[in-house]
């Protein structure tokens, strides 16, 4: 049994990592697109963020938030005096990128074979 945790216990900071690693490809890719401000973050899949849903990972149990520009002027409401077909378009966010069971990462599609 102790042999099992252990095991288990030192693949976790692996775990971790790759939602570090992940993160980093995605802030990588929105950088090549030439935008300068944004926020991608690593919440729980359960948690209720701000900003688009740009992958998952540790199984879908955690997921990357992307807002582009200021974050606290993005979960400010707009004023009302702004129509919303007067706002500046964007760049459409880059697609969600999923770490698969198998280790394998894909931008479009499912895990399943």
């Amino acid at each position: 049994m102790t042999a099992v945790l252990t095991i288990w216990a030192a693949c976790l900071p692996a775990r971790a990592a790759g939602c570090e690693d992940l993160q980093q490809t995605i802030e990588a890719r929105i950088r090549a697109n030439g935008v300068e401000h944004f926020t991608v973050t690593v919440v729980d899949a359960a948690a209720s963020a701000p900003g688009k849903e740009v992958g998952t990972c540790e199984q879908k149990r955690r997921k990357l938030m992307y807002v582009r520009g200021d974050v606290a002027a993005s979960v400010a409401p707009a004023p009302a005096s702004v129509p919303a077909a007067a706002s500046t378009p964007t760049r459409a966010a880059p697609a969600v990128i999923t770490e698969c069971a198998d280790g394998r990462v894909i931008t479009q599609g499912t895990c399943k074979k």
